[in-house]
C-alpha cells in the first residue's frame, strides 16, 4: 500500500472513483474536475498498481476570530467497494492532516457524509444553519405589508466583483470562520448555482447595491440558497422578489446559515424551521492556530489538550495576553482546564461558548478562577460559512 499525491495522468481514475461514489450530475463533475481539481491537492491510496481510495484538499483562506488562516476543505473522500474496511480512509485522513501542517494550514474543514464517522478523527460540528420549509403562500403571508423599492438583475463578473465584496464584507464583519473570497470563489459559487439551473442576483436601491442572493428552481421547489444584505427590511424585500421567481413551485426551501433567525415568528404561519448541522472543523496544530488570536484582556491560563490522533497536539500550553494578542507556549505547569481537541475546535469557531461547554460538561475544570480568562479568549461569536466544498 502506498499513500501519495496523485500523478497528472491519474485524473481519469480519480474521476471514475468520484462518479461511482457520488450522485453528482455529469455537468457538475465535468465542471468540478475542469475548474477545481488539482492533482497536487489530491491524496490517493494505491495498492497493486491501482487507486483504491482518494480525497482532495481544496485550498481556502478563512477568518478565524479575526485571524486569517489558510486551510484545506476536504472533499471527495471515496473508496471502491472492494477496498472498503481496510482502513484506507483512516490513513488518508491522517496523511491529509500531516500534509496540511506541512503547508502551514493550522485548521481543517469538511462537509461529512456521516458526522459520527469523522468525530472518531477529531473533527466536530462547527457550523450549522436554519432551514425554513413551507408553502409559498405561508412566506407571502409573513411578508404582507412588505413593499419592494429596489430592482434585481443577474450577477455579472467581473463587473460586480467590487459590489459583491463590499456586501459580503459588511455581512461577515462580526462573524467567524467565513471564507475570505477572491474572484475565483465568486465564480465558483455562481457557476455552482447555474449548473443546478439557478443564478445569482444583485439587488439595488437608488443605484446602490444593497445585497445579493442565490436561487435555484428544480422539481422539488424553490431553493433560496442565500440572501446577503445589510438590514432586515432589505432582507424581506429580497425574499419577496425571490418568491416571485417560482410561483409554479409551491414549496420553498430557505437556507439561513447564520443560525440567527431573520424571520421571527414565521413558524406561527405554518413554516417549518429546522436547525441543520453543516460543516465540521478541526484544529490541525493547536499551538499555531491559537497563536496571535485577539484577546479581550491580558490574562494568563494553562490548558491541557487531548488529541487521540495527532501526537503533536497532546500538549499543555500557557496562554497569555499581550497587547490584545495571545501568546502561546508549551509548559509543564498544572493545567487550569483539560479540553479535548474536538471541543477546543468548537470553542475556536464559536459553535459553543465557554459557558455552554461547561454546562454540557465538555471541559474539565481544575481552576474555576480562570473561567473568565478562558471566556476572554473564546468570546461569543457566530460561525458562518456558505461554501459546501
Amino acid at each position: 500500500m502506498n499513500i501519495r499525491t496523485a500523478k497528472p495522468n491519474e485524473k481519469k481514475a480519480v474521476i471514475k472513483l468520484w462518479e461511482y461514489c457520488f450522485d453528482d450530475s455529469p455537468n457538475f463533475v465535468h465542471w468540478f474536475f475542469d475548474t477545481r481539481y488539482q492533482h497536487e491537492n489530491t491524496l490517493v491510496v494505491c495498492n497493486y498498481g491501482r487507486i483504491c481510495s482518494a480525497l482532495q484538499l481544496l485550498p481556502y483562506n478563512i477568518s478565524i476570530r479575526g485571524k486569517n488562516m489558510e486551510t484545506s476543505y476536504i472533499v471527495g473522500v471515496s473508496t471502491w467497494p472492494e477496498d472498503r474496511g481496510k482502513g484506507y480512509v483512516s490513513k488518508l485522513l491522517y496523511k491529509s492532516l500531516e500534509e496540511m501542517r506541512e503547508r502551514k494550514q493550522w485548521v481543517s474543514i469538511l462537509l461529512p457524509f456521516n458526522y459520527n464517522f469523522y468525530r472518531k478523527y477529531g473533527w466536530e460540528t462547527c457550523y450549522s444553519y436554519n432551514l425554513y420549509t413551507g408553502h409559498i403562500n405561508n412566506f407571502f403571508n409573513y411578508l404582507e405589508g412588505t413593499h419592494i423599492h429596489g430592482d434585481i438583475r443577474p450577477i455579472s463578473l467581473p463587473e460586480d466583483l467590487e459590489d459583491l465584496n463590499k456586501c459580503y464584507s459588511y455581512y461577515t464583519k462580526d462573524l467567524n470562520g467565513y471564507v475570505i473570497r477572491n474572484k475565483q470563489d465568486w465564480n465558483r459559487i455562481l457557476s455552482d448555482a447555474r449548473i443546478d439551473g439557478g443564478d445569482g442576483y444583485i439587488f439595488k436601491k437608488d443605484n446602490q447595491t444593497m445585497g445579493y442572493m442565490f436561487l435555484v428552481n428544480d422539481q422539488d421547489g424553490l431553493s433560496i440558497r442565500e440572501i446577503c444584505c445589510k438590514d432586515i427590511d432589505t432582507y424581506k424585500e429580497m425574499l419577496k422578489i425571490a418568491l416571485n421567481f417560482s410561483l409554479e413551485n409551491k414549496k420553498v426551501f430557505l437556507q439561513h446559515k447564520l443560525g440567527l433567525s431573520p424571520l421571527p415568528q414565521i413558524i406561527e404561519l405554518g413554516v417549518i424551521k429546522q436547525e441543520k448541522p453543516f460543516v465540521m472543523g478541526r484544529i490541525v496544530d493547536v499551538e499555531k492556530a491559537l497563536k496571535n488570536l485577539p484577546i479581550r484582556d491580558d490574562d494568563e491560563l494553562v490548558i491541557q489538550v487531548i488529541d487521540p490522533l495527532l501526537e503533536w497536539n497532546n500538549i499543555s500550553i500557557n496562554l497569555k495576553g499581550n497587547e490584545n494578542r495571545l501568546l502561546v507556549s508549551p509548559t509543564n505547569k498544572s493545567p487550569d482546564f483539560v479540553i479535548q481537541i474536538s471541543v477546543l475546535s468548537q470553542l475556536l469557531w464559536g459553535y459553543y461558548t465557554v459557558e455552554q461547554a461547561i454546562r454540557y460538561k465538555k471541559i474539565q475544570i481544575n481552576n474555576k478562577d480562570k473561567i473568565k480568562a478562558l471566556e476572554n479568549i473564546f468570546y461569543d461569536t457566530i460561525p458562518y460559512i456558505y461554501e459546501d466544498y
